[in-house]
């Protein structure tokens, strides 16, 4: 199963969801994208997208 983990900075216990993520990449391919980067342009955006169309599961941090 593939899971994107978008850290968005916005959730107080995204430590412990991220952890939980760590575990899960035993088993499934678990990539994290960071949102707040400020230096997104907008070939970055477009990749971010192909992987959340591509992706299994979702989680926001």
């Amino acid at each position: 199963m593939t899971i994107i983990e978008l850290d968005t900075g916005l959730f107080p216990d995204a430590q412990t969801v991220s952890a939980a993520l760590r575990q899960m990449a035993r088993t499934n391919t678990v990539e994290t994208i960071d949102l707040r980067q400020r230096e997104l342009r907008e070939s970055d955006w477009d990749e971010v997208m192909q992987k959340l169309l591509a992706a299994d599961r979702i989680v926001c941090i």
